[in-house]
This record gives C-alpha cells, structure tokens and sequence, in this order.
C-alpha cells in the first residue's frame, strides 16, 4: 500500500520523531548533540519555522516543529542530511544513519501543544535517565523554566503564556505541569494520532488539515509593494540593496518583506535573493522585527497605514 502524503499547511504543528537506523547510537558525545542544536538553528532561519519543543537522546530525536511555507519534508531532509556527513566525518564510518522515514503527527495547538512540550520533556524520565524532566540534559526543558537558559531560537512563549500572563509564574506553573505528568507513560495519541494515523484532533481540525490549500493570487506585485513602500517613507530603493547597515534603511527591508509575505506576494527566500541579504540573517530579523511590530502600537499601526497604501496602488 502506498504511503499517504505529508500533511502541509501554513502554521502546521508536528510531533516529530527520528529514530537511528537499526537502533544504532546516533550521538555519541556531548559534542554531537551540540552539532545537532547548531544545525537546528540554522535550519531555523533558513527555512523560517518553530521549535517548540525538543530531546535528543542516544539514538532518537522528538521535536514539536511549527512550520511556516516550507514543508516539514525538506526541513527534516536537510537537518538529517546535514548532521549525518557531520557524524560520518566526525567518527570515520560511512553510510546512512536515520530512518528514512520520519514519523510525524499533525496535532491541534489548542488541545495538545502543551500535553505534547510535556511529554518530550519527560522522555528521558519514561526511560529511565533522568529522576525528572529538569534533571535531563538534553531537552529544552530548562529553557522554559529558566528565561536565563533560553536561546532566541526556541520558542516557548506559546505555550508559557496558556499558564499565566506573568512570565515568572508561567514558567513555575509549567515546571509543576511537567512534574505532573511524569508517571503518565507512553501517549498513543501523541505517538499516533487519533485520524487516518497522521493528525490528532477532532473531525473539525481533520478536515481543515486534509483541505488542499487555496492559491491566493497575490492583491499586488513586488514591484508595486516595493515602490509604493519606498515612496511612502521617502526613500530610493537602491539604498535598500546596497551594502549599508544604517537602521533606517534596515528597518524600511523588513517592513517590506513582512508585507510581502503576509500579502503573499513574495517569499522570504526571494526577498533575501531581491535586497542581496543572507537568508538566515534574513529570517533571524524578521523574526525580532515581527516580535517588535506585536509589542509596539505605534509601528503597527505605521505597517497598517503602509499595507492600505499598497493596496490601493493595486486598484
């Protein structure tokens, strides 16, 4: 029988586990695991997903991964390709290393993302390495509870802020709701799903998943977007893809680029292609200038007045 295709679409969570191939060790040292977390990141600003959740541990890795355009197929594809020529380079062995086939699980973020960040959290306590999920290494456990111990390129706020408004509290509600579940065992909906052995959520959530995504004919062109933004804030848009860092100018690409890619008029690999910039220091701004445009009224109400304005110019 034929294997079903991924399930893709914009904001999809999954529950993300790579096993070593024949239950080999996959990570030998601590330095593999850093290897690992190095790559991840880069792949994070690479191809502009999530990380939710992580645990690496002597032959497997779960994630809770949130993708954005890119597919979580090519995503895994580059992360598994990339560390394993890294480990055959590092420990002199030849060959492939992980399953070929991930297992990945589509959940519903409201019901399960924080049952999900729990349960790899305590992977290593199921197994019996660690007495608890903060006595575990391994796994961005610590970061959740510990603001100190958290990089830039894990996300933990979705789920922090379900706990509390108060980040202090969030963070010691969650610690308490980890511990909770430590003796709760394996979680076959988790594991598997509860629809079609690849999404767990009710119908509701089912069919919306299943649904082939609409293509939307993008309301204005590049063009338009880029020449209406450049003269609403004054500016050539030759400075804008020349090699100056002045902040101005900075600031003016990324407002240009949120707005193409939330009118999907553009993707941010082609931005970075169009300004001349990197794609991971690329994506890596455009997560601070969407985290800034959610704290700062003033600005997004500036974005607002931009985006009616390129809108009218496709009229």
């Amino acid at each position: 029988m034929a294997r079903k295709p991924r399930i893709h679409f914009r904001g999809a969570v999954y529950h993300v586990i790579l096993n070593g191939l024949d239950d080999q060790t996959v990570f030998k040292v601590a330095s593999d695991r850093r290897k690992w977390l190095a790559l991840t990141e880069d792949g994070l600003g690479r191809f502009g997903h999530k990380l939710h959740a992580y645990c690496i541990g002597r032959n497997f890795v779960q994630m809770a991964i949130q993708v954005d355009e890119i597919p979580l197929s090519k995503i895994m594809q580059n992360l598994s390709f990339r560390y394993t020529r890294y480990f055959n380079s590092t420990h002199d062995r030849q060959g492939p290393m992980f399953h070929g086939r991930y297992k990945a699980i589509v959940i519903d973020v409201d019901p399960y993302l924080s049952d999900l960040v729990r349960y790899i959290h305590n992977t290593p306590v199921r197994r019996g390495r660690a007495a608890s999920a903060s006595a575990a290494k391994w796994t961005s456990h610590a970061a959740y509870i510990d603001a100190e111990k958290c990089p830039d390129w894990l996300t933990t706020s979705t789920v922090l802020s379900g706990f509390s408004k108060n980040e202090r509290k969030a963070r010691a509600a969650f610690s308490k709701y980890v511990d909770s579940g430590k003796n709760e065992g394996d979680r076959l909906d988790l594991l598997r799903g509860n629809q079609e052995g690849r999404i767990l959520g009710d119908q509701r959530f089912t069919r919306r998943a299943l649904k082939p995504a609409k293509v939307q004919v993008p309301a204005v062109t590049l063009n338009q977007l880029i020449r209406r933004v450049c003269k609403e804030e004054g500016i050539k848009e030759s400075l804008l893809t020349n090699e100056s860092r002045a902040r101005r100018e900075s600031q003016i690409r990324q407002t240009i680029t949120y707005l193409a890619t939330e009118l999907n008029v553009a993707t941010l690999t082609s931005m970075a292609n169009r300004f001349k910039r990197d794609l991971t220091t690329m994506s890596r701004n455009q997560r601070y200038y969407r985290e800034k445009l959610a704290e700062d009224s003033a600005m997004r109400k500036h974005v607002k007045c931009l985006k009616r304005s390129v809108l009218r110019e496709s009229q």
